[in-house]
């Protein structure tokens, strides 16, 4: 099977929320120091007697909300720049990917480099609605929209023939 990828910036920006968000968790560090310095703001606001505490359950209030909305705001503005710098304003070619049932059967081609993998070596892969993506490594993935392939279905089935089950996960 190969597969001819044409990436957009709307299937760029799935992933990239999909890899960060969802599957690393990285919202759960802002989330967590929201809630440790919205715990600490409703503390200093039922000390109402004891002076400055109102004042300072307002600062530990606004910058316990204040960063983590700055830290999601400058992320979905860094993916913005990252999908015009990378030019997928318009969908773009971006490698080409042949998948075989051979021990060594995934190849990926990005035009100056060919990178081949094992079946055995394959961190997981993940199936959407729009795409697949297929983690060689755990830092590393190949991006498959389903509007590169003619039967995504048929993909599919050949990852979770190749894969054992608990490596292969329908969003």
């Amino acid at each position: 099977m190969i597969i001819e990828v044409q990436l957009s910036g709307a299937e760029f920006r799935r992933f990239t929320i999909f890899d960060l968000l969802r599957r690393r968790k990285q919202w759960q560090g802002p989330v967590l120091f929201a809630l440790i310095l919205g715990v600490s703001a409703a503390l200093c606001f039922t000390r109402t007697e004891t002076q400055g505490a109102t004042l300072l359950g307002n600062v530990l209030l606004t910058v316990g909300l204040g960063l983590p909305c700055v830290y999601f705001a400058y992320f979905f503005s860094s993916l913005s720049r990252q999908v015009r710098k990378q030019g997928l304003t318009r969908p773009q070619h971006v490698y080409t990917v042949t998948l075989t049932e051979k021990a060594q059967g995934i190849l990926a081609d990005n035009g100056r480099e060919q990178l081949t993998y094992a079946w055995k070596s394959v961190h997981h892969a993940y199936r959407n609605l729009t795409a697949t993506y297929l983690y060689l490594t755990p830092q590393r993935a190949l991006i498959l929209p389903h509007t590169c392939l003619e039967d995504p279905d048929q993909l599919w089935a050949l990852l979770t023939k190749k894969l054992p089950k608990e490596k292969c996960t329908v969003l």
